[in-house]
């Protein structure tokens, strides 16, 4: 399985905003372990919920093909081939030289509470 994308929070922003940088990792990794574990009629129920409370006169209909959360990892982890791949394709594009960027220098999983090797396991 393979995550095609990921949130992406800047250096500077996890250096001035750290509470809020570890707030939101570990509610989405819950959010995407939440989805995956309930049953497929209440995640699309609470979708609908959440797109319609905004009140934005969004339409709701495509909801109902959700299949799930379409990341690999439990909890969103990344793993650094995920990464590889995209480095892949942008050396092939002429975007990047071979070994312009390290893969383990673009993510960290630092602050998902379910990396084993975080200082605080999953709640």
């Amino acid at each position: 399985m393979f995550t095609a994308g990921s949130y992406v929070l800047t250096n500077d922003f996890l250096r001035d905003n750290p509470k809020t940088s570890r707030r939101f990792v570990e509610a989405t990794a819950r959010a995407i372990e939440w989805a995956r574990n309930s049953p497929r009629e209440e995640v699309i129920a609470r979708m609908q919920k959440i797109i319609s409370g905004r009140g934005r006169n969004e339409d709701t209909s495509a909801t109902k093909y959700w299949r799930s959360t379409g990341v690999a990892g439990k909890g969103g982890l990344i793993q650094q081939r995920e990464i590889q791949i995209w480095l892949d394709w942008l050396i092939k594009a002429g975007e990047l030289k071979p070994n312009q960027l390290i893969p383990s220098a673009l993510y960290t999983n630092e602050l998902n509470p379910f990396n084993v090797t975080s200082q605080k396991g999953p709640a």
